[in-house]
């Protein structure tokens, strides 16, 4: 865990506590490159805003490493204040696996450390979350379509795209992102598309959760 103000580790391990285990904690961008080359470690919480080396400085150093000594990549969560397209540019570049947006709720870090771990088939005892994220999408899909507010229709698919790119269903995020932009430049959420985002879901659920 990475990040310069202590009270932000503090919080964070809260939310990681009985889920999983946090080993070790940096202040700063040189000290996480230190621990990072000494050991292997199944993931990495990394802040972005950072005096010195910034975060992106840091995961940049850390992606050219794993190269150099031919090892596989390591799943980077990185926490940003900003949450501007540019930013996520910039974040995903450097070698982010995923990103969240402070303040970073627990169910949606749990969530995202479950979803990239069994991406690499590793198993995770949060494995429990990935049926209640298809139930809050689902209901999150449903109230957009049962309303007719367009500011609300918009508030929603905010929601629904970021939980559902938090998991890593990068594709299905793409589409909301879509429908969201044309819903504030004022047109509305026709039937058929909303038939289709909720089929697409559905199948999303299908595959993700098996027996």
């Amino acid at each position: 865990m990475v990040d310069d103000v202590a009270l932000n580790r503090e919080i964070l391990t809260m939310h990681l506590e009985g889920a999983v285990q946090c080993t070790d904690e940096a202040e700063d961008g040189y000290a996480a490159l230190a621990l990072f080359k000494k050991q292997r470690y199944d993931a990495v919480l990394l802040d972005i805003e950072m005096p010195g080396l910034d975060g992106c400085q840091t995961l940049v150093e850390m992606r050219a490493w794993e190269l150099q000594q031919r090892l596989p990549k390591t799943l980077v969560v990185a926490v940003t204040s900003s949450d501007f397209p540019d930013d996520e540019q910039r974040i995903m570049s450097a070698g982010a696996t995923t990103y969240l947006v402070k303040p970073v709720k627990q169910r949606t870090l749990l969530a995202a450390l479950q979803v990239h771990c069994r991406e690499e088939a590793r198993p995770h005892p949060m494995a429990k979350l990935l049926p209640k994220l298809f139930t809050i999408a689902g209901s999150l899909l449903e109230e957009i379509g049962s309303i007719d507010q367009p500011e609300t229709v918009s508030n929603r698919l905010h929601q629904l795209r970021g939980l559902v790119a938090v998991y890593g269903f990068v594709d299905f995020a793409e589409r909301l992102r879509e429908v969201h932009l044309r819903v504030q430049q004022g047109e509305m959420l026709e039937v058929e598309e909303f038939e289709r985002l909720r089929e697409e879901l559905q199948r999303l659920e299908a595959d993700a959760i098996q027996p």
